[in-house]
C-alpha cells in the first residue's frame, strides 16, 4: 500500500482528479455571476454537509499530490476564483468559506516555487484588500435601496413580511402564475418592497420567465433583466396588477397602485425590455 501511494503516477492521477473540484467551484462562481442562487427550502443543511465533505476530501487529495504540477497550478489559480465567488456572493458564507479554506491552505502547502509564492501572495493580498474595499465603495455609491420580492414564498420571519401580513392573501393572488405570467408565457410580473432612506415604496416590475434553472439543492434565478413598470407604489399597500393584450398582439401590464387610484397601462415588448445588467453584484441596477 505504501508503494502504491508513493507511486508518482498515482499522485499525478490524483492531481488531475483534483481538477474536478476546481471546475465545480469555477462553475458555481460563474453561475452566481449570471444568476441569483436561491437554496431550496430545507436543503441548506444537506448542501452544506455535502459541500464541506467534498472540500475536506479534495483538500486531502491536494495535500497528498502537492508535488504534482496540476495541483501546484490549482494552488496558484484557486484564490482568484474564490475572490470572484466572494464578490458575487457577499455574505453567503455557506458558499464562500469551504472553498476559501481549501484555496488558502493548498496555496501554502503545495510545493510551488517559493519565489512564485511570495509574488503571488503579495498580489493576492493586494487584490483581496483593495478589491473588497472597491466593492464596498461601489455598493455604497450605487446601492441605495433594498428590494424584497413580495410573493407567497417570502420569508415569514422578516420585518417586510410583518408589514404586509394583513395583505398576504392579496400578494398571493397578484403573484400566482395565472395572474403574473404574460399570455405568451415569456414574462412575469414581480412586486418588490423597497426599503430606502426615505419612506420606501413598492415597485412593479417585469422579468423574463422560464430562464431559471432548478437543481437539487438550489435554484439559479435569472437576474440583471428587470423592466420597472412603476416605482410609485405605496409601501405596505399591494397594487393590483394584470395582463391585457391589444388587437395587434402587444402585451400590456394593467396596474393600480391603490384602491383609490386610477388604472394605468404599460406595454411590454422584446424591444423595450432592458439589456442584462452584469454588474448588479456591485449594486448597479
Amino acid at each position: 500500500m505504501k508503494d502504491f501511494l508513493s507511486n508518482p503516477w498515482v499522485k499525478r492521477a490524483v492531481g488531475v482528479f483534483n481538477l474536478v473540484y476546481f471546475a465545480v467551484i469555477t462553475l458555481i462562481t460563474l453561475a452566481t455571476f449570471l444568476y441569483d442562487l436561491e437554496f431550496t427550502a430545507g436543503q441548506e443543511r444537506s448542501f452544506f454537509t455535502v459541500y464541506v465533505a467534498a472540500s475536506v476530501v479534495f483538500l486531502g487529495l491536494m495535500i497528498y499530490s502537492r508535488e504534482v504540477f496540476v495541483t501546484k497550478l490549482i494552488s496558484v489559480l484557486m484564490l482568484t476564483v474564490v475572490f470572484c465567488m466572494i464578490l458575487f456572493n457577499m455574505y453567503d458564507w455557506i458558499l464562500i468559506i469551504p472553498p476559501f479554506a481549501v484555496a488558502l491552505i493548498i496555496f501554502f502547502v503545495a510545493d510551488t516555487n517559493e519565489t512564485l509564492k511570495v509574488i503571488m501572495g503579495t498580489i493576492y493580498l493586494l487584490m483581496y484588500v483593495l478589491g473588497l474595499v472597491a466593492y464596498f465603495v461601489f455598493n455604497m455609491l450605487f446601492a441605495g435601496s433594498t428590494l424584497t420580492e413580495l410573493s407567497a414564498d417570502m420569508s415569514r420571519d422578516t420585518d417586510v413580511f410583518g408589514l404586509y401580513k394583513p395583505h398576504f392573501t392579496e400578494i398571493c393572488e397578484m403573484t400566482r402564475d395565472d395572474n403574473a405570467l404574460s399570455p405568451d408565457g415569456e414574462y412575469r410580473i414581480v412586486l418588490y418592497d423597497v426599503q430606502d432612506s426615505d419612506k420606501g415604496g413598492v415597485n412593479i416590475c417585469v422579468i423574463p420567465n422560464g430562464n431559471d434553472k432548478k437543481l437539487r439543492f438550489f435554484t439559479l434565478k435569472e437576474k440583471g433583466i428587470r423592466k420597472t413598470i412603476s416605482n410609485k407604489g405605496i409601501r405596505g399597500t399591494v397594487p393590483y396588477v394584470a395582463w391585457t393584450v391589444d388587437d395587434d398582439g402587444t402585451q400590456n401590464v394593467l396596474y393600480r397602485l391603490s384602491p383609490e387610484s386610477g388604472m394605468k397601462e404599460s406595454s411590454v415588448t422584446p424591444e423595450n425590455m432592458p439589456k442584462k445588467q452584469y454588474l448588479e453584484f456591485l449594486g448597479i441596477t
